[in-house]
């Protein structure tokens, strides 16, 4: 069915919304009906639905505009073949016949776990080792997770899968910089889904130890036996999948996994540290199948949840943490959780060697050479030139007069962040942006910080501090 208003509508959010917006919700949205005053829009799953209602309603009728009613509506293509050509969803063909269980294939020890404790993970208990029979860290679980704003829709996503038997969106793909998360979420699933259904065929691997694989499969002549392995489980969950990039092989077999377990309707989970566009040197047609299931993004946690999940480990480890001290250290801290635990250990060991109580005082004097080289690194200059590059116009369009609407806003988000982090006051920042006086600074700051409510304005903020924190 063809819809000249639809395909309009998909063309403005294309350019409204950015990439992991519009490939995380419109690319899964379908047509199901156009009678001339209503749009219907069908979503794969009630996950979907929800958020879209919830986040992106607004946006989608102020695009369609005043004369035409929206309604969308849950639907699952009934012919799976047309679902994939229409917008690729949930396989609804039978399930496989029952496969035998999966063969380890023995990995160098050093290989077995390669990622740093974030944080907010709790102990283990002595008398549990570290690593299940299924590969699963025992600290890794959703209990010992800390959800905040910035998380909530990886650790809704991750909920809903483990909640339905059948892939409700396949597969998920979890995006995150280094240290948010994203191997934590991972163990989650498995240990979660384990509990629910213990016969379950669960298959955790790093993209390294799956890149390993497959080349000791082609030297030893085994890629049969790697196939059945792999394609045989129910849940596949992958670390970092951005590692596959430039392994033409690798990629290949990937490819064809996916492929027999998504038919199969067998659940297929991935992590990375990049978008699905922003890894280079993969095959296009490798990356399609990113873009077919859910986009969930893990983005910096803001410092109500950097707060929360010091108060977390340090109860964890028994640490004594005054409320004072939690508060500051999540305020010198904003890249990822792994360096906040980092910080939390650095003024507790001090305290305990000197013998002193860990105070205000003590975090900063033990901080110091931290917070002074995070405060010399961010310039107005920096973060000009970084909100310039994301919202894609020139710096002299940002330092000019210019008031359209593509340049206004990159220009108040650019003065938002001069001063949420660098200590140039309005009127320094004022000049920094073409000499501007210190009131349009100030009121860009205030109406960005309103503006935040909106998804868009947000993910386009979020996605600068990433870029100028890493």
């Amino acid at each position: 069915m063809m819809s000249p208003r639809w395909e309009s509508l998909r063309e403005a959010l294309k350019k409204r919304l950015s990439p992991q917006a519009y490939a995380t919700w419109v690319a899964q949205m379908s047509l199901v009906d156009d009678d001339g005053s209503t749009l219907k829009l069908g979503l794969p799953d009630s996950f979907s639905l929800n958020w879209i209602n919830d986040h992106y309603r607004d946006v989608l009728e102020e695009e369609l505009g005043p004369l035409h009613r929206l309604e969308l509506i849950l639907h699952r293509p009934e012919n799976p073949t047309e679902a994939v050509t229409a917008r690729p969803g949930p396989a609804m063909s039978s399930p496989a016949a029952p496969a035998e269980e999966p063969l380890p294939i023995p990995l160098p020890a050093e290989a077995s776990n390669g990622h740093v404790p974030a944080p907010h993970f709790r102990p283990e208990p002595p008398d549990e080792p570290p690593i299940s029979p299924h590969r699963l860290n025992q600290r890794y679980t959703f209990a010992s997770f800390v959800v905040g704003p910035a998380n909530e829709l990886a650790w809704s996503a991750c909920q809903s899968l483990v909640d339905n038997r059948s892939p409700t969106f396949n597969p998920l793909v979890i995006v995150g910089s280094v240290g948010l998360g994203k191997t934590h979420l991972l163990h989650g699933i498995g240990h979660s889904l384990l509990k629910k259904r213990p016969n379950i065929k669960l298959l955790i691997k790093t993209s390294e130890e799956f890149v390993t694989e497959v080349i000791q499969g082609i030297r030893a002549q085994r890629m049969d036996e790697l196939r059945r392995t792999y394609r045989a489980c129910d849940v596949l969950l992958i670390d970092d999948i951005q590692f596959i990039s430039g392994k033409e092989a690798c990629q290949e077999e990937f490819f064809h996994t996916f492929n027999a377990l998504y038919d199969s309707q067998k659940q297929i989970v991935v992590s990375s540290d990049r978008l699905p566009h922003e890894i280079t040197d993969i095959q296009e047609r490798v990356r399609s199948r990113f873009q077919w299931g859910l986009i969930a993004d893990l983005k910096l946690p803001e410092l109500e949840t950097r707060t929360a999940i010091l108060k977390k480990k340090a109860e964890a480890e028994s640490i004594p943490l005054p409320d004072d001290v939690a508060l500051y250290i999540a305020q010198s801290v904003r890249t990822n959780i792994r360096e906040l635990e980092g910080c939390l250990v650095r003024v507790h060991a001090y305290a305990s060697l000197t013998k002193q109580t860990l105070t205000l005082t003590l975090a900063r004097e033990v901080l110091k050479s931290l917070v002074q080289d995070r405060g010399r690194a961010l310039t107005c200059e920096i973060i000009v030139k970084t909100v310039s590059s994301v919202f894609d116009v020139k710096v002299a369009d940002l330092k000019s007069t210019k008031r359209a609407r593509n340049i206004a806003l990159p220009r108040q988000v650019a003065m938002y962040l001069c001063r949420k982090h660098t200590t140039a006051s309005y009127p320094e920042i004022g000049q920094a942006l073409g000499g501007k006086d210190h009131t349009t600074a100030l009121n860009a700051f205030q109406r960005i910080s309103e503006r935040l409510a909106d998804p868009e304005v947000k993910s386009r903020v979020d996605e600068i501090e990433r870029q100028l924190l890493e």
